[in-house]
């Protein structure tokens, strides 16, 4: 009879401390990106624009990274972070700058912090992700907008 009345006795007590630790948790919102976003995106040129190089965004489940190409340096600048989504918002953590020559042999890294898409918020039509975002050109804080569509597998 002791043994039973010890382990319902170590049964209550495992019993009560999970249901303490579970009560005591804080219920904060945990943000995950969004799996339509989730692809490789390139940059919606418009004709007759030449003198901007496309740019491009790659959305993992749990990474971003914004590319642009010098195809006369022969340079590739990916700007490297983690990302998550709430709502239409769409929250940037940029943590290195990577630059690649011939998109191979690695010039740089730079440490960086803070989000090239401040405030950013997203539309997504289909294969088509546009974005907004605040831009600070030497001036002054500028709205911004970027579009990009779905590279599809051929």
């Amino acid at each position: 009879m002791k043994v039973t009345t010890h382990w319902k006795s170590l049964f209550s007590f495992i019993l009560f401390l999970t249901i303490l630790t579970t009560a005591c948790k804080k219920g904060k919102p945990v943000a995950i990106p969004t799996p339509e976003l989730i692809g490789n995106w390139t940059e919606d040129v418009h004709p007759g624009v030449s003198s901007i190089m496309p740019r491009g965004l790659l959305l993992s489940k749990d990474s971003i990274h914004f590319v642009s190409w010098d195809q006369a340096a022969q340079q590739v600048t990916y700007v490297q972070g983690t990302y998550s989504t709430q709502g239409n918002k769409l929250i940037t953590n940029f943590k290195e700058i990577v630059i690649r020559k011939n998109n191979d042999k690695i010039i740089s890294r730079t440490a960086v912090s803070g989000s090239y898409f401040e405030n950013a918020t997203y539309l997504l039509n289909g294969n088509k992700l546009t974005l907004n975002y605040t831009s600070y050109p030497a001036d002054a804080p500028t709205p911004a907008t970027m579009t990009f569509n779905r590279m599809l597998p051929d």
